[in-house]
């Protein structure tokens, strides 16, 4: 029942001022923030800041763990099957997300919580081992800027909305977002590389992360991969993109839609590098 550790909320007298401060010692902005909460995407974990009521303690003694189900209804039936006492039921808070909390037999508070819009998984792989095809994506510009230049571009959403979409949701961590909402409009889950995960990177060097297809491709719900290198050249910067992780057997079936999402990538990244060097200027 229990699918791992998902969320910490800690309760703050001052609001304003804790969000502040975690996203200095993050470095990143929450992915929601709204005067009842703020939520920081942490490496595949929240951290959650909520104002604190006014009988309620903060610091030790006042946080909640919240652990992720994939039915809260279900899960706090389970729960009291067991001798939890329900402290607060199932609640819709908004979005879809739903939780609860109890009270275990020892006293201690437990929260469970199902929300489709954070996910610390890497997604579905496209293929597994032995199975990954040799063709890969490969497309390389030369940009008028150095490589640290560059690699900002790429790796924060002001960043990103300089040069190639203003929506989005990036975090330089293991794990962390690398979501573009393309299509902003759509139910989550529709507007972009929503899920995509950052899995490595050097500073000024590389940044590789998880990607998936358009929603309107039967291939979306599986991931590939992305590895952007960064080379410094005379008068800037190398920039040479690899899209890989493509199934061998799915791109020789032209009925999988692999060689239809191959071609959509193959076109669309080469768009994107012209972009950058639009933004940059060539070398």
């Amino acid at each position: 029942m229990l699918l791992g550790l998902r969320t910490v909320v800690l309760a703050v007298a001052d609001l304003s001022a804790a969000r502040a401060w975690y996203a200095a010692l993050l470095g990143f902005a929450p992915y929601f923030d709204q005067p009842f909460y703020v939520g920081f995407s942490v490496g595949g974990c929240e951290l959650g800041l909520v104002p604190a009521e006014p009988d309620q303690p903060t610091g030790p003694g006042g946080d909640v763990p919240y652990w992720a189900v994939g039915d809260v209804p279900h899960a706090l039936g389970r729960l009291q099957a067991l001798g939890a006492t329900v402290v607060q039921g199932a609640t819709d808070v908004g979005g879809g997300i739903v939780l609860a909390h109890v009270r275990d037999p020892f006293g201690n508070t437990l929260g469970v919580i199902d929300n489709p819009h954070f996910r610390a998984d890497l997604g579905q792989p496209a293929a597994g081992p032995g199975e990954v095809s040799e063709r890969t994506i490969v497309h390389q510009v030369r940009v008028a800027a150095p490589p640290a230049r560059v690699f900002a571009l790429w790796t924060s959403s002001e960043g990103l909305a300089e040069w190639w979409h203003a929506k989005s949701r990036i975090e330089l961590c293991l794990g962390g977002a690398m979501e573009l909402y393309f299509l902003g409009e759509e139910p989550r889950g529709r507007q972009g590389s929503e899920g995509c995960r950052i899995t490595s990177w050097l500073p000024d060097r590389m940044l590789a992360f998880t990607w998936n297809a358009p929603p309107d491709l039967p291939t979306r719900r599986f991931r590939t991969f992305v590895v952007l290198e960064l080379a410094e050249v005379d008068g800037g910067t190398s920039v040479r993109l690899t899209h890989a992780g493509w199934p061998a057997a799915g791109l020789q079936d032209p009925d999988s839609g692999w060689p239809a999402t191959f071609a959509y990538f193959d076109r669309a990244w080469g768009r994107v590098l012209h972009m950058l060097v639009d933004h940059l200027g060539a070398a």
